[in-house]
């Protein structure tokens, strides 16, 4: 899925890269965080702030600290 070139030697479990596997987990990280918040404040502000701090340090990881590989 992700500029993947067969016979490319990459680092990947079965197929899945790790730019796949963080597109994945931003929305998971969001949900995670947004239910885990909104357990314990009322209203939804802080609960959407707390998921969007998560999604986005998978975001910064993803495009500037371990971006993924030109094909």
């Amino acid at each position: 899925m992700s500029g993947r070139h067969p016979g490319a030697e990459s680092a990947n479990l079965g197929g899945i890269e790790r730019a796949d596997l963080i597109l994945l987990a931003i929305p998971l990280a969001f949900c995670a965080a947004y239910a885990a918040a909104s357990l314990v404040v009322r209203g939804y502000t802080l609960p959407v702030a707390g998921g969007s701090l998560a999604a986005g340090v998978l975001v910064v990881d993803g495009l500037f600290l371990n971006p993924p590989d030109e094909a």
